[in-house]
């Protein structure tokens, strides 16, 4: 291949690519609400680049409360660490997409509004390793999805504690890659994913070192010398475990074990230890017409926080995927205000060649939705079109479509732009019972993706 031959087709990569960020964190939380501003975790301390936000959140917790009256106290109101992440990342147009739960560990997934109607496939999955595999205070929980094209997988585990248990850890990283399946057969297990995160509170602990001589090379700076005696690595290099992933050499002291609402490490029955890290995998050839790529801009922990005995630890990074994917869409007319007690009328139209399946449905959401789970209401989306042709004005409805990428909406260009089948769907009159603002989405019922979002619309109470 002649030079000019390989410009050609690096300049060519480079159009069906586009960069997405993803930010990282895992965090133990020893059983405790959030009670410190969580922005510098998060990366959105002022003043915030808005250039520079993530695309995507991935959060991971271990340890996070399951007494009884901490449980029963979240089915009544709301989990506390859902509803801080949800009131830090509101402000800058983040949406959760989805969360698992499996006793104290907990995973949550962001995205920004805009890329809401081009995530598929979300799926979760969980493994217990505790007492065997019977409990789940120990094991992992995933989140796999795919954005433009791409699949993408994200890990948080919580595996056996203390320095001897380091043949547990083997096991329960090989127990979550072998018991935990999806549904698509080109990623049907974890690490076939395009990209794949690792997350959480792994303990594995270091070697040989006693307690002074660690906190003695901390404080000295000498950190190459306690990676040696890591036991994380040791077993990355020997094959035991997490060979399949890469990891950056921790920059930062051990994150564990702190005295609780201090700074100061807590030796009295622990030594310190990098019990909590992020690691990654991708696969660069994947696809015969592109290169795929990652690359990790920090690896950090935070000091800053002091109401867990372990510091948060995050990471972000930068990969690549598709920037015109083929995918199925909906696209709705522009709605009219709406009257509370009247019957209300939606028009849309499927991208080419796609068509509704059975159980697909519409959900009435707040335009300022927080969550892809908070519908208002839902109807069933009809199976079959009402018109081959649009049957209504369409001076009326005609309207540009105003930075689709940027608002995450379908909007119409006009009616020459899609030619149908069109189709209607009727909100009853006894439906809708609040005034306000909201979007219809538009819900496969395959993993509940949303193919569709319309732009804003008022309903408004009757004259």
């Amino acid at each position: 291949m002649t030079v000019s031959e390989l410009r050609s087709q690096v300049l060519g990569m480079a159009d069906i690519l586009m960069d997405l960020r993803f930010h990282l964190l895992t965090w133990n939380v020893v059983g405790r609400p959030p009670v410190e501003d969580l922005r510098n975790a998060l990366g959105l301390e002022e003043p915030v680049d808005v250039s520079n936000l993530p695309d995507f959140f991935g959060l991971g917790l271990q340890e996070v409360s399951c007494k009884p009256q901490d449980i029963i106290a979240e089915i009544i109101v709301e989990d506390p660490w859902d509803v801080a992440f949800r009131a830090a990342l509101n402000k800058w147009d983040y949406v959760k997409l989805k969360q698992i739960r499996l006793q104290g560990m907990a995973l949550y997934l962001f995205c920004k509004r805009e890329h809401v109607i081009h995530v598929r496939g979300l799926q979760t999955s969980y493994t217990r390793t505790g007492l065997r595999g019977m409990w789940g205070n120990k094991g992992g929980v995933s989140i796999r999805f795919s954005v433009y094209g791409c699949s993408v997988c994200i890990v948080n585990c919580h595996l056996a504690a203390h320095d001897s248990e380091i043949k547990q850890r083997i096991e329960d990283y090989n127990s979550i890659l072998d018991h935990q399946k999806f549904v698509d057969p080109l990623t049907e297990n974890i690490i076939t994913h395009d990209y794949t995160f690792w997350i959480g509170d792994l303990n594995f602990r270091i070697d040989d070192y006693t307690s002074e001589e660690i906190e003695h090379l901390i404080q000295k700076k000498s950190l190459s010398h306690l990676l040696l005696k890591d036991q994380l690595r040791k077993v990355m290099k020997l094959g035991q475990a997490f060979s399949e992933f890469t990891e950056s050499p921790p920059a930062f002291p051990p994150t564990y074990k702190f005295n609780i609402d201090g700074s100061d490490y807590d030796t009295s029955k622990r030594k310190p230890a990098w019990t909590d890290r992020i690691l990654f995998r991708y696969t660069p050839n994947a696809y015969e017409n592109a290169t795929l790529n990652l690359k990790q801009l920090h690896y950090n922990s935070h000091d800053f926080y002091s109401q867990s005995d372990h510091k948060p630890v995050t990471s972000s990074f930068v990969i690549k995927v598709f920037s015109q994917p083929t995918e199925k869409r909906v696209t709705f007319l522009p709605i009219n205000d709406w009257k509370v007690n009247a019957d209300s009328v939606a028009w849309y139209t499927f991208s080419e060649e796609a068509e509704p399946s059975t159980w697909d449905w519409i959900g009435l959401f707040r335009a300022d939705y927080t969550s892809t789970d908070d519908h208002v209401c839902y109807i069933w989306a009809p199976v079959r079109p009402s018109s081959s042709t649009l049957i209504i004005a369409s001076d009326s409805f005609a309207h540009d479509q105003q930075n689709e990428t940027e608002n995450g909406i379908c909007a119409a260009n006009s009616t020459r732009q899609h030619q149908g089948p069109w189709y209607r769907v009727v909100f009853a009159d006894q439906t809708i019972l609040i005034p306000g603002r909201y979007r219809l989405f538009y819900i496969s019922s395959e993993f509940d993706d949303i193919l569709g979002v319309s732009e804003p619309f008022e309903i408004h109470e009757q004259d």
